[in-house]
């Protein structure tokens, strides 16, 4: 799968090519230990082959290939790039050597899990896009250790985020940080707070962060809660405050968010009325970095401003 919008790319507005690579997934799920919220390796195929991959990103990457324009090219997996079972080693310098071919490419992204990051892996890729932007993303979801273990199952703590940013910059790239906006039995209050400790925490060790809100996938702990009126998705609002505090606290980050799911149930939502309006001001400052984009209001802001400023947790608010 693979498609092109519109996005921030190496600090200026241009155009992403995202591809998702046909790999066998996270290994933590193929275990049974998978991220509570995720169920993404769930679509990933059974069986598979490098050959296979190799070919998927080569016919994705035709679809920027001799265009005019400003472009960046994001790679994900269901799992991650540096896991040798999904990728191998081979077929990583081969993508990354795809790459290097196009002017046109200036940024360049891949994710893995911090456990899986070896500091010559980084390397050899970094030098076949030397001149392009390069970052390997992390997904830390929340600095916070607790919650990383019982609201996530995440299976990493915040140290093993450090090593592996410290790694990933001393192999001469720059750190992606993911954090999820709101994981369960945090309500929005909580949420927002834990991500903003979580935003302050994680800025020495991240040149970009992607903030995802959670949206709830099937098959998943946080399709149940929300079955049962105990989980709900966060506010459009909770996502504007955030935004705008991070980027005048740290203005020489680059702050990302794309809200998937935004105005659905099972996605960040807000009244149903203002949901497209607001999504697409979120979108737009996370294109060009300008606050000014987030200053919309809408009537429902009275209900999210009650619900934060009283610390409700999403269980009380079946009515909602």
């Amino acid at each position: 799968m693979y498609w092109v919008s519109e996005d921030n790319v190496a600090g200026e507005p241009g155009k992403v090519l995202f591809v998702i690579l046909p790999t066998i997934g996270c290994y933590r799920y193929r275990f049974g230990k998978a991220c509570y919220m995720c169920s993404y390796p769930a679509q990933a195929p059974k069986e598979t082959s490098q050959e296979r991959i190799f070919g998927h990103f080569l016919e994705a990457l035709d679809k920027i290939r001799g265009k005019e324009g400003r472009f960046a090219v994001r790679i994900f997996t269901s799992g991650s790039f540096f896991d040798s079972a999904e990728v191998g080693r081979e077929t990583r310098h081969k993508i990354f050597e795809a790459i290097a071919e196009l002017d046109n490419v200036y940024e360049v992204v891949v994710e893995t899990r911090s456990e899986l990051v070896r500091e010559e892996w980084v390397r050899e890729l970094a030098k076949r896009v030397e001149g392009k932007h390069f970052e390997v993303a992390i997904g830390l979801e929340t600095a916070n250790d607790d919650v990383a273990d019982v609201s996530i199952n995440k299976g990493n703590t915040f140290e093993d985020f450090v090593r592996a940013s410290e790694r990933i910059r001393g192999a001469g790239a720059f750190v992606k940080t993911y954090l999820l906006f709101k994981p369960a039995f945090l309500g929005e209050k909580d949420a927002i707070e834990d991500i903003k400790a979580s935003i302050e925490r994680a800025a020495p060790y991240t040149d970009t962060f992607s903030i995802n809100l959670t949206n709830i996938q099937k098959g998943t702990i946080y399709e149940r809660l929300w079955d049962r009126n105990e989980y709900r998705p966060p506010w459009l609002w909770s996502v504007i405050e955030v935004l705008k505090w991070a980027k005048e606290k740290f203005p020489e980050k680059r702050f990302l968010c794309d809200p998937v799911g935004a105005g659905s149930p099972r996605g960040p939502h807000n009244c149903g009325l203002c949901d497209r309006e607001v999504a697409r001001a979120i979108r737009r400052f996370s294109t060009t970095q300008d606050v000014k984009h987030l200053d919309i209001e809408h009537e429902c802001m009275r209900e999210w401003a009650y619900i934060t400023a009283t610390g409700l947790l999403d269980w009380q608010l079946i009515t909602w």
